[in-house]
């Protein structure tokens, strides 16, 4: 177990952030094409993850009409 807390991890994470999003992106777009891989799940990823509070008013309106 690692002695750090939440929110070192977290400050870490947002470091690391810039390169994991292409990656997340290009293998969504890779998913498209390949009907092993959840594409269309890893590009909402990345898009949260590029943008989060766009991301998060998307997953709220989505959530209102499915209605979770």
């Amino acid at each position: 177990m690692s002695n750090k807390t939440l929110t070192d991890e977290i400050k870490e994470f947002q470091k690391h952030k810039k390169k994991l999003i292409p990656a997340i992106i290009a293998v969504g777009i890779l998913g498209l094409f390949l009907p092993i891989i959840p594409g269309v799940a890893l590009l909402f990823l990345g898009f949260f993850l590029l943008f989060p509070r766009q991301g998060e008013n998307l997953f709220n309106k989505i959530r209102r009409t499915i209605k979770i």
